[in-house]
């Protein structure tokens, strides 16, 4: 911890460089998904109003994660029952690799429209200080909603919770 003079110290160093570098620290920030985290960090969130909110295209990705024992043609012919292009879906439906799913990816990425959970690991590519990589997505504006598919409970894929799941949201004229 510093003590009051270095830490004066610091803003004065901080004040003299950030009118120069202003621009490329909220470029990178921006790019890196971190934008919104600093800005809370700095007090400074209300300059990201409504306006700038992030949408995505109503006829994009919907993306299923989590280990099940259904297969994915099963959960696709699903969709194509409900009107959903089998393109629209991805499918990460191994339980290990949901842990390496990179979803980051899906940052301001607007061709990904909901994101459909089963269980996961608690671990993953992009869950920051979260305790989940589902908390993370769920807290963040910066990514698509997300839905958990539970039955009771407990977090788990099952034909007729997935297909109520895209009813529910065709229903609600999301998807």
């Amino acid at each position: 911890m510093l003590s009051i003079e270095e830490l004066s110290e610091l803003e004065d160093a901080i004040m003299e460089v950030l009118p120069d570098k202003i621009t490329q620290i909220l470029s990178r920030a921006n790019r890196s998904g971190e934008l919104e985290e600093l800005l809370r960090l700095l007090g400074l969130s209300d300059l990201l109003n409504s306006e700038n909110q992030f949408e995505t295209y109503k006829d994009g990705k919907i993306v299923v994660v989590g280990g099940t024992e259904v297969k994915e043609d099963v959960l696709a012919s699903i969709g194509k029952q409900l009107g959903i292009d089998k393109k629209r879906f991805e499918f990460c439906l191994d339980y290990e690799d949901a842990q390496k799913y990179d979803f980051r990816k899906m940052q301001y990425a607007p061709q990904y429209r909901v994101v459909l959970f089963g269980p996961t690991p608690h671990s993953g590519h992009g869950k920051g200080d979260s305790g989940s990589i589902i908390a993370e997505i769920e807290k963040s504006e910066a990514y698509p909603r997300v839905e958990r598919l539970l039955s009771g409970q407990e977090l788990k894929i099952t034909k007729s919770n997935f297909r109520e799941m895209l009813q529910r949201l065709i229903d609600e004229d999301y998807i």
